[in-house]
């Protein structure tokens, strides 16, 4: 008897617990049926979609919803990009972003501050140790690099060649453009030290940055086109040498190359190679030929130096302020623009020598 009652009341807790699971499901049905404002506003379902809901799980023919495309098209001109993928290389990164034009560029190049070539004094030099906001920017520099792959430049250079922006097709407005920095280095010609501020002042110069022999190539491609008007003499440029229309004005034009090696133990090995390097160089243009050292990361920003693969060259005025820029293989439209640029500075800056008014 006491056996009977025992397995009674196990079966009458079984049942109970039984209907308690059958209330919980049927009211996540109907929550899950029920509408988002009810929802979000912490009301329960109406009787409608309770109904609706009830209706819906009974019925087995109700179709499911379609799984999202993973083949979407092309975004809109106005949408926004969507994250990527972490699952996607690199290659492909660079070879959907190779797809999209480029922009011109959008800013003035070139630091605020007028360079000087004068030693900083010991108490410059702790002003500056102790400026907050230059440690602050030193702190992000430097968080960038760590958190910075270390073929990020390289992957980069599938991308339009390396090239991040077009140059502009007219000068930039003196009022708004800024200096270029000073950057000190070892001439190639006398092996002697100069700063790049004393060697701009009164002269229109292209001014060429480059650290590899794919560099080098960027900044010909810009240098050919103003090498035959203003470096006659040159290889490369002998059909104009004897042609009486050749503007023979390389004391108002020059083309300063520096050869930028951060890096102190490339730099000491480029170092071991001047004799090799002095052949490859014309002998007019080893005076503007500098190899330097200078740490840049402080600049790199503010001159666009994003690649350190890349070439990049700057016309630079008599006041030792940017005018224009360019980066990468040189386009066509690109020369030309500097062909004009130049030749614009050129006679302005010969005007203001013979007292004439010059116009901005």
């Amino acid at each position: 008897m006491r056996a009977a009652t025992s397995s009674f009341r196990a079966l009458k807790l079984d049942a109970g617990h039984a209907g308690i699971k059958c209330a919980a499901a049927s009211s996540s049905r109907r929550l899950l049926h029920a509408s988002p404002s009810r929802l979000a506003d912490g009301l329960p379902p109406s009787s409608k979609e309770a109904s609706t809901s009830s209706s819906a799980s009974s019925s087995s023919k109700a179709p499911s919803p379609a799984p999202p495309r993973s083949d979407a098209g092309p975004l809109s001109e106005g949408g926004d990009e969507p994250p990527p993928s972490f699952t996607t290389s690199l290659s492909q990164v660079y070879a959907e972003k190779d797809r999209k034009p480029l922009p011109l560029l959008a800013r003035p190049l070139g630091v605020a501050q007028a360079p000087s070539s004068k030693k900083r004094t010991w108490a410059e030099r702790r002003e500056m140790a102790l400026d907050y906001d230059r440690r602050m920017e030193k702190r992000k520099i430097i968080v960038q690099q760590a958190t910075r792959g270390y073929f990020h430049d390289f992957h980069a250079m599938q991308s339009h060649g390396g090239k991040t922006w077009r140059a502009p097709a007219t000068l930039i407005r003196q009022d708004r453009a800024r200096f270029f920095p000073d950057v000190q280095g070892t001439r190639l010609s006398d092996k002697a030290s100069v700063h790049t501020t004393d060697m701009l002042q009164g002269r229109v110069s292209l001014v060429s940055i480059m650290g590899s022999q794919v560099s080098e190539q960027h900044a010909k491609s810009f240098a050919e086109a103003l090498l035959p008007l203003y470096y006659p003499g040159l290889a490369g440029s002998a059909g104009n040498s004897s042609s009486s229309s050749s503007r023979k004005t390389s004391g108002h034009f020059q083309w300063v190359q520096i050869n930028l090696q951060e890096n102190s133990l490339k730099a000491y090995l480029v170092g071991l190679f001047l004799s090799s390097l002095r052949k490859s160089i014309p002998e007019a243009l080893q005076s503007t030929y500098l190899l330097s050292n200078q740490n840049m990361e402080m600049e790199r920003p503010d001159l666009g130096l994003s690649n350190k693969h890349v070439g990049y060259s700057f016309l630079v005025g008599p006041d030792v302020k940017i005018r224009w820029a360019g980066c990468a293989f040189a386009e066509r439209e690109e020369r030309d623009a500097l062909v004009a640029c130049a030749g614009v500075l050129i006679n302005r800056l010969k005007e203001e020598q013979h007292g004439g008014t010059r116009k901005r």
